[in-house]
């Protein structure tokens, strides 16, 4: 006997189901994706906001971040809620004040904002959230600190990286 309507209250959502059909508008790819990371260290000058340039790429679904210049630009029809994060781990600093924050567009507001200080080895900042952008939107993930001259983030893909993916179109 084939079910052509089922109601929500006699489904038990604890039971397994076995479909032989197509089931369709359920779930998602979450792309474009991608990680990357400071594969050398990058100096970070004192009380300037620097863009950090995660050299390395682990994986780029969509060749959307550009590793030269640091910088997530929304493919064309991919508009929509993504998810981003970011970390920064420091060596040897002294500082009393370190901001780690993402920027779109180029514009000074700072989105996914993380501030605080650093005093002697392996400080670690790190920020997500969710955004909404349109295609062609940008997002960069820059780095202020007051602690001097020449300050040095750690590199590697465990110390500092930036990444993110598509939740769902607009």
């Amino acid at each position: 006997m084939a079910i052509d309507k089922i109601q929500s209250e006699s489904i038990n959502l604890a039971d397994n189901f076995a479909f032989t059909g197509t089931v369709s508008g359920a779930g998602g790819d979450n792309t474009p994706a991608f990680m990357a990371y400071l594969s050398s260290s990058q100096s970070i000058s004192n009380t300037t906001s620097t863009k950090l340039i995660f050299q390395t790429e682990v994986f780029d679904t969509d060749s959307a971040y550009n590793t030269s210049d640091g910088l997530f630009t929304v493919p064309s029809n991919e508009g929509g809620k993504y998810f981003f994060k970011f970390a920064t781990r420091l060596t040897n600093w002294n500082t009393s004040q370190v901001q780690l924050y993402s920027i779109i567009n180029g514009s000074t507001d700072k989105l996914l904002f993380e501030n605080g200080d650093a005093h002697g080895d392996n400080n670690s900042f790190a920020q997500s959230g969710i955004v909404n952008l349109s295609a062609g939107n940008t997002v960069g993930v820059y780095f202020w600190q007051n602690g001097g001259n020449g300050a040095v983030l750690r590199s590697g893909e465990q110390n500092s990286f930036f990444s993110g993916y598509k939740l769902i179109g607009v």
